[in-house]
């Protein structure tokens, strides 16, 4: 048997992931190599492989001679991203009304069991990210669920935005388990209906308060 060996810089890299994911790092906001050093005690090298692991996976950017930065969005980038996941998730949606198995989609449905509490914005990004995953892992394309995930990255950093739009996590759930009662139902013009609904809902309440953001600044 092998054993992965987590090394200190994979943890901390985790750990920023996290609390991004979670939100607690607004968009635009710098990530300081030193700042990571100083908070999770660990050498500034180690901090530095991390965030930079983060810039790869897309997290973060940055520019020459800068500290790096959590990735922003414009309203147009919000416009594109979700253009592409209707392009993508309407297709799964219809597959899997055909012909499609929704265990695997119940099962990740079950991961908002794991949100303690409405402060657990982490966890219940997670079981969203995990529930659409599995809608499109469900309609068994391989090129489909490889397409969706170049945009996942984009996707769960938005997630993050979407934080204040569900004070109670309990309506991110229920908003779920609508869309698999549909898809249960076998019938792809309701189902795609409800996914409609689902997503302009985010795209509309993400363009405005990055609009409003931009504005501010």
């Amino acid at each position: 048997m092998i054993i992965d060996t987590v090394t200190v810089a994979d943890a901390v890299r985790s750990r920023l992931e996290r609390s991004l994911l979670a939100g607690d790092y607004p968009a635009g906001a710098e990530v300081r190599d030193t700042h990571v050093a100083q908070q999770l005690g660990v050498a500034r090298p180690t901090a530095r492989v991390a965030v930079q692991a983060l810039i790869a996976d897309g997290f973060l950017v940055r520019e020459s001679g800068k500290s790096a930065r959590v990735r922003s969005f414009t309203p147009e980038d919000v416009a594109d991203i979700f253009r592409v996941r209707r392009l993508i998730e309407f297709d799964a949606v219809v597959s899997v009304c055909r012909d499609g198995d929704t265990a695997g989609i119940a099962a990740s449905l079950e991961k908002f069991a794991a949100v303690k509490n409405d402060q657990d914005w982490e966890s219940a990004a997670q079981a969203d990210m995990c529930f659409h995953s599995a809608v499109v892992a469900a309609a068994q394309s391989p090129r489909l669920s490889s397409l969706f995930q170049t945009i996942s990255t984009e996707i769960r950093l938005l997630m993050a935005l979407l934080r204040t739009h569900y004070p109670r996590i309990s309506t991110l759930r229920d908003e779920h388990a609508g869309l698999l009662e549909a898809l249960n139902a076998r019938d792809p013009g309701l189902a795609l209906r409800l996914w409609a609904v689902h997503l302009e809902d985010a795209e509309t309440f993400l363009s405005q308060r990055i609009g409003e953001t931009m504005l501010s600044t």
